[in-house]
């Protein structure tokens, strides 16, 4: 007798959003975004507020905000749909997404700040020391706070005998010089 083995496989794509859902289009957006389409200025503006209309219905804040932007919708437009965006992605606990994000859409300091600090202690809590260490130099947050995770990194590299690893990181971050010969000597 006869077999028959069915596989089922599920496609899973992370929207713009930082939702997880099984959408093959992330939204009206893309449509407008990959294409010129050649109509007068009156009628592409009203085309596109229609889009940006229709994804902020359907939750897609950052296709909205994309589409403002890009298109040139008012200012107030684009900075609402920003900001709906980097707060689901808040909500959604995507901290360094909402940081870039924050960042990328021009939103205030003070949240690009507030994610990236939410971004670093999380990792830190996960003992994600290279990711925490990397957040605090790529956001700039206060050199303890750097000092702290690359420190870490470099000691959870070392307790997992991954030296040129440890070595990398004591390089890059400036720990000090006794560390980096710690490394070098394991090493070799």
């Amino acid at each position: 007798m006869k077999s028959i083995e069915v596989v089922f496989v599920i496609f899973v794509c992370q929207a713009e959003d930082g939702i997880r859902d099984l959408v093959r289009s992330r939204g009206l957006g893309d449509v407008y975004k990959r294409q010129d389409w050649g109509l007068p200025d009156d009628m592409l503006q009203e085309s596109v507020r229609r889009a940006y209309d229709a994804n902020i219905k359907k939750g897609e804040y950052s296709i909205a905000a994309d589409l403002a932007k890009r298109y040139s919708l008012p200012e107030d437009l684009r900075l609402d749909a920003a900001m709906r965006s980097f707060q689901r992605k808040i909500d959604s606990e995507f901290y360094l997404a909402a940081a870039e994000y924050a960042r990328d859409f021009c939103l205030p300091e003070s949240m690009v700040r507030e994610a990236a600090n939410y971004a670093y202690h999380n990792s830190m809590s996960h003992s994600l020391f290279k990711n925490a260490a990397e957040i605090a130099d790529q956001f700039q947050l206060p050199a303890s706070m750097l000092r702290e995770a690359a420190t870490k990194s470099y000691e959870q590299y070392m307790q997992t005998g991954m030296y040129r690893k440890a070595l990398k990181i004591a390089e890059k971050y400036g720990l000090a010089e006794d560390l980096v010969a710690a490394a070098r000597k394991k090493q070799s």
